[in-house]
């Protein structure tokens, strides 16, 4: 998030890039041995525990798995405003896409994965996260990311199974303004799964779908046009947030 975070920087707002437990580290054992059984619901508690520090509600701005998070948040009474990156499937929403089902299956022949962590290999992210960059900037990014707790993949792909529920969203909670941004080329949620979140939140959110891009819209070589979206949007929908 450091595009992101510089660019509205620049803008005077104030940014903070808070750090799910265990992800603030190199990859080693000893962070991958910590992360097995770390839950989403603990990601949510250290978000909020975050939040809870600030001296107003903020706005989150979450990527992936974080826009799934910024909504349990939200749904907590804790935001301003929330904007969804390409946000995780949230539960009851099902595929839409050849793509994501592939992926779901992927997870399948991982045997029990949900009691360890995980790492996606190169050729998967190439695939369905890193598609709209370079191989060059795919090595870059792949080689900075940390391994990932197989109950937080359970949890995300395979909702139907979470007697948890840990993915559920409490719409009619999440009373804030709403951005939903997709891109075109996002593999792993797509825009025709993507909105069927956006039709859940009903009138507070507004849809972009981002022509051309991919999963990873923050860092892809025009991200700035994503920023930019977002800025406007918060312009029009928080016009007295503090800067």
């Amino acid at each position: 998030m450091s595009n992101f975070s510089n660019y509205f920087e620049q803008k005077n707002y104030r940014c903070y890039n808070p750090t799910f437990r265990y992800h603030d580290k190199p990859r080693s054992d000893e962070t991958a041995a910590r992360l097995a059984g770390t839950s989403i619901t603990d990601y949510v508690e250290d978000i909020i525990e975050f939040v809870e520090t600030l001296d107003t509600a903020p706005i989150l701005v979450g990527h992936s798995l974080g826009g799934l998070i910024a909504q349990k948040v939200a749904a907590t009474g804790r935001a301003r405003a929330i904007v969804l990156l390409n946000g995780s499937v949230n539960w009851g929403i099902l595929p839409t896409t050849d793509q994501e089902r592939a992926l779901g299956k992927m997870f399948m022949s991982a045997g029990a994965f949900w009691e360890g962590t995980l790492l996606p290999d190169f050729e998967t992210m190439a695939q369905f996260g890193l598609n709209k960059l370079d191989p060059t900037e795919q090595h870059r990014v792949f080689d900075l990311l940390v391994p990932e707790s197989g109950r937080v993949m359970f949890e995300l792909f395979f909702w139907m199974f979470d007697e948890n529920q840990t993915t559920k969203i409490d719409y009619e909670g999440v009373a804030c303004p709403v951005l939903m941004v997709s891109g075109s080329d996002d593999l792993a949620i797509p825009p025709s799964t993507a909105r069927l979140i956006a039709e859940r939140h009903g009138s507070l959110t507004t849809f972009h779908e981002a022509e051309g891009f991919g999963h990873y819209l923050t860092l892809e070589p025009e991200w700035k046009k994503i920023a930019k979206v977002c800025e406007n949007w918060i312009i029009e929908q928080v016009p007295d947030v503090a800067v």
